[in-house]
């Protein structure tokens, strides 16, 4: 089971069933949310509520997002991929529409990195958006990850096959940042 993580707004923990509604209400049915996503909007209730059944039994490493003052669950974000011989981890997320371009999916994105740094193993984590969805870009890039570069018709969304641009950040990344900055006002990762 992954660990519940806390920053300043939000608390990052493990999803339930009775989440399902939250979710169909606040992203997993709108069209706008699910635009880049791999999977389609879900047509009722009952999709998003099979849906997480899967989800939560497969063990994985994904987290809903929660603000922390409303304990609105607003979004997910989770390990979507791993590649073992190179110790990475794939991140993937999404966010309902009403909470876009607040900092919520950065500052979630930064704690996920600064977990799985700490807790894990791996050594390099990465992400990919469609190039017509440069927001997240944006958001990774303010999450201290790299951008690496466009790779041409490499993923197939609801918009059909597109061109994605890739993002990491390495575990020797981090830590140079972590030598190069004061940390003094960086709250302590809260488990």
């Amino acid at each position: 089971m992954v660990k519940t993580l806390k920053t300043p707004r939000l608390t990052l923990r493990p999803l339930t069933l009775d989440d399902a509604e939250k979710m169909f209400q606040n992203w997993t049915h709108s069209v706008n949310a699910t635009k880049y996503l791999t999977w389609p909007p879900h047509s009722n209730l009952e999709v998003t509520k099979d849906r997480l059944r899967q989800r939560i039994t497969e063990a994985n490493e994904e987290w809903g997002i929660v603000d922390t003052q409303t304990q609105e669950l607003m979004g997910v974000i989770d390990v979507v991929g791993e590649t073992t011989e190179t110790q990475t981890k794939i991140i993937g997320y999404v966010l309902g529409e009403k909470f876009w371009n607040k900092g919520y999916m950065t500052e979630a994105l930064e704690v996920v990195i600064a977990y799985l740094f700490d807790a894990t193993a791996v050594n390099r984590i990465e992400a990919t958006h469609d190039i017509a969805n440069p927001g997240s870009g944006k958001v990774m890039e303010k999450a201290g990850m790299t951008f690496e570069g466009i790779l041409r018709q490499a993923a197939r969304n609801n918009q059909g096959i597109v061109d994605i641009a890739i993002y990491s950040i390495l575990r020797a990344d981090l830590e140079e940042l972590t030598d190069s900055t004061d940390t003094s006002s960086v709250p302590p990762l809260k488990q």
